[in-house]
């Protein structure tokens, strides 16, 4: 596979990706004059059980046990954000109960006072209705 550029040429590129089981890597450009070709080109990695110094499974261990090590940190910090969003929300609840109870107290003593009210009118009437009655 090979495609052309114009301009500049371009050197030294180097990449890796998966294909199939191994990692493949290779990617070169070799430059005549004003044109470069890229060339891509497979190889296939010599070992899939060592990588480096250690064993892979050593490496898959580490990368796991770091893994689990940060979910269970952004778990401990996740209980906690949710710990004071219930102390929160109990205490706006308190607050909105605390406030409903205020606001049910004040018209208990405003419809007591009109009752009373209302209840010395009729009173007063009923003693003029007597009077007159009477009279």
């Amino acid at each position: 596979m090979a495609m052309s550029f114009s301009g500049a040429v371009l050197s030294g590129i180097c990449s890796s990706f998966p294909s199939g089981a191994a990692k493949q890597s290779g990617v070169g450009a070799v430059g005549f004059g004003r044109k470069t070709e890229l060339v891509v080109v497979s190889q296939r990695k010599k070992s899939l059980i060592y990588a480096g110094d250690g064993n892979i499974l050593d490496d898959v261990n580490e990368a796991t046990k770091g893994a689990s090590d940060y979910v269970t940190e952004k778990t401990k910090e996740a209980l906690k954000d949710g710990e004071k969003a219930k102390d929160y929300v109990v205490e706006k609840n308190v607050e909105a109960k605390d406030t409903a109870v205020d606001g049910a107290q004040k018209a208990l003593d405003y419809v007591k006072a009109k009752g009373n009210e209302a209840a010395e009118f009729v009173e007063g009437k009923a003693g003029e209705a007597k009077d007159a009655t009477k009279a």
